[in-house]
């Protein structure tokens, strides 16, 4: 059994690989529904609504033209989700693919570091299987 390692991953934005990305992660969650009714005395659930969001940090290089674009993704308007794709492992093929909003962007700047921009988004739709 093969362990995956974040070697053999990588972040696409709009179907481009994001030269410098550091980490990404995924968190997805489903609601849980009550239908507990008078009379029961254990409360009963059922499966509710999916959602996903996630987050990445990219290593800035003005030069990589699709790190600025996710980056500056966020002051478009009306852009409507876009594709991301998060390839756990570009070796076999696992991959998750979404279609997202960028929600946010933080750029913090310090003196001798290299500038690492942590970019969060909310997921539209479905997640594509992968694992």
């Amino acid at each position: 059994m093969a362990v995956l390692t974040g070697t053999s991953g990588e972040l696409r934005f709009r179907g481009v690989r994001v030269g410098k990305c550091r980490e990404f992660s995924l968190d997805i969650s489903r609601d849980a529904l009550e239908t507990t009714v008078l009379g029961q005395w254990d409360r009963t659930f059922v499966e509710g609504i999916r959602g996903a969001s996630g987050s990445t940090t990219v290593l800035y290089d003005r030069d990589d033209t699709s790190t600025r674009d996710l980056l500056n993704s966020v002051f478009r308007n009306n852009d409507g989700p876009q594709p991301i794709t998060l390839a756990l492992s570009t070796a076999i093929g696992a991959e998750l693919d979404v279609r997202a909003i960028v929600t946010s962007v933080s750029t913090p700047v310090s003196v001798g570091s290299v500038i690492a921009c942590s970019v969060n988004f909310q997921v539209s739709g479905p997640i594509g299987e992968g694992f």
